[in-house]
């Protein structure tokens, strides 16, 4: 019996380097409370690349972290993708 299933996530399959492996990694407003995580293979990489970034949106009750969603897209539409 399998232990692993690998799910759609976003209409997309995860890629091996979604264990954490990431060449640039950026926070919104800032690293104390950020409200968006984005993180991408590629060191540099465009922030208006579509679908090239995975970014995380952080929901808080006071300073409490409530909710966190994914989705795949551009740094720069990042509030539009949620």
């Amino acid at each position: 019996m399998a232990t692993f299933k690998a799910l759609d996530i976003n209409h997309k399959l995860p890629r091996i380097t979604d264990g954490g492996i990431w060449a640039d990694i950026r926070y919104d407003a800032n690293d104390a409370a950020p409200d968006y995580i984005g993180l991408n293979r590629t060191n540099g990489a465009s922030t208006s690349a579509d679908s090239t970034w995975k970014i995380y949106k952080f929901t808080y009750s006071g300073s409490d972290v409530t909710r966190i969603q994914l989705a795949y897209g551009a740094w720069d539409d990042r509030v539009a993708l949620f």
